[in-house]
């Protein structure tokens, strides 16, 4: 699967590889073979495993884990030199781009069955499309006002 349509997926049923919020860690650990670190703050009960790209949170103690969020962060893949991508997608059928614009999402979203309606709030420099009925959120640049990207490319708009 390319990872423009997993990430389709994952804002229509607000699931990755089967798994989402209220999860159970060993759930988790059932569905996603790749290599994480994890980060445990037992004052507060929660866990963050980080997968590279791909981050997950829990709460509720050892024994108890139970997945309360995640974040895929695609901007790390353009400067992917550890292996993330190629790890993923050695490790589960998905292929993620160095790069994905929003039209592409976009597009990908328009062709998945019971893909949500997203609604449009700005966030400081960002634009959140927000799926109300999976709770997913998109935060992509606001470059509305930008004559070039980053990447040297023209835009009209996000």
């Amino acid at each position: 699967m390319n990872g423009v349509a997993a990430l389709a997926s994952v804002i229509a049923t607000e699931r990755l590889h089967g798994v989402g919020i209220g999860s159970s860690i060993e759930e988790v650990d059932q569905a996603l073979k790749v290599d994480f670190i994890d980060v445990v703050d037992e004052e507060y009960g929660m866990l963050r495993r980080d997968y590279g790209f791909v981050e997950l949170y829990f709460s509720g103690g050892p024994g108890k884990w139970s997945m309360t969020s995640g974040m895929i962060e695609l901007h790390r893949l353009a400067a992917d030199d550890q292996g993330m991508a190629a790890e993923w997608r050695r490790d589960t059928d998905v292929e993620f781009p160095e790069y994905c614009s929003w039209n592409e999402l976009r597009e990908e979203l328009a062709r998945t069955p019971d893909a949500p309606d997203l609604d449009l709030r700005p966030q400081g420099g960002y634009l959140e499309y927000r799926a109300p009925e999976t709770k997913v959120s998109v935060l992509v640049v606001d470059n509305r006002r930008s004559v070039t990207t980053a990447r040297g490319m023209g835009t009209s708009g996000a």
